[in-house]
């Protein structure tokens, strides 16, 4: 790959970031089916357990060049927003709890697959 320009780069990096769009979507897709169980089911969305689980064995699994460090802190920013999203579906721990004012409760939205 020696010889590559910047502008070779750049192409490539574009091409990573869109694989990696498509990837997060999917991810965020099948948060949002697990999301659905736990308010079915009415277990909490958040289980800290599971989330040290996921960052653990990210960090494991890193090869580098990023460090253990990057990789939680990319890693905790996907864990809260499959979160958010998830709250953003209506999706809560219980049928019976009280949504808040405004929240999206009741909206039913359909994932879509990127």
């Amino acid at each position: 790959m020696k010889g590559l320009k910047i502008g070779d780069w750049r192409t490539k990096i574009d091409a990573i970031d869109t694989t990696l769009l498509h990837l997060l979507n999917v991810r965020a897709a099948f948060a949002l089916e697990v999301g659905k169980l736990k308010g079915q089911a009415g277990l909490m969305l958040r289980v800290p357990v599971r989330e040290n689980e996921i960052l653990s064995r990210m960090k494991k699994l890193n090869p580098g060049p990023l460090d253990g460090e990057a990789v939680e802190k990319i890693y905790q920013l996907i864990l809260d927003e499959s979160i958010r999203i998830q709250e953003s579906y209506g999706y809560r721990a219980s049928a019976r709890s009280k949504s808040k004012p405004g929240s999206a409760r009741g909206k039913q939205r359909k994932p879509r697959f990127a």
